[in-house]
């Protein structure tokens, strides 16, 4: 399965093997501790490395490369988030303004969250792990679908009644 995969690939996976227990224990851990930001400092750059090795391997012309195009997308999408979640926590580390920590939390929130769904999408419908080596077109992008809006839809509630709500401690 492994002895295939390009150097870029395995690099890319390795730091999303990294990234998701470390942005696991971020969100289920007590915030604002010595030990998330060392964490985070860990996590932030484990999630560079994933996501630019992921824009790395596009290569357009290549029929695989362009079937995998979403996940080149969503792979922007979390240097969005990964990127404003750490502007936020900057602002909030020099302004001290609530609205700069919620962005804080809800952003590196989704970074992980759009790793896990990247993650388990990938593990379930990617016919290079063997899960679903006979998908048609039409039956892998319905199942990616719908794994993924499983899990945004269940994350969302979770960050937003949960995580939001939990008492961090001070400052």
């Amino acid at each position: 399965m492994f002895a295939d995969m390009p150097p870029l690939l395995l690099a890319h996976l390795a730091a999303a093997l990294l990234a998701l227990p470390l942005g696991l224990y971020q969100v289920v851990a007590p915030q604002g501790t010595p030990g998330h930001a060392l964490t985070g400092r860990i996590y932030v750059p484990a999630m560079l490395v994933c996501n630019l090795s992921a824009l790395a391997t596009f290569a357009p012309g290549s029929a695989r490369t362009m079937a995998m195009l979403p996940f080149h997308i969503l792979a922007l999408v979390s240097l969005y988030s990964l990127g404003s979640g750490m502007l936020a926590l900057r602002r909030w580390l020099r302004d001290r303004r609530p609205d700069d920590l919620k962005t804080h939390k809800i952003q590196m929130a989704y970074s992980w969250l759009g790793l896990l769904m990247a993650g388990v999408s990938q593990f379930l419908v990617n016919d290079r792990y063997g899960i679903a080596p006979d998908f048609e077109p039409i039956r892998f992008w319905s199942s990616f679908a719908v794994i993924n809006l499983a899990l945004y839809i269940t994350g969302s509630w979770w960050i937003f009644s949960r995580l939001l709500k939990r008492q961090d401690p001070v400052r």
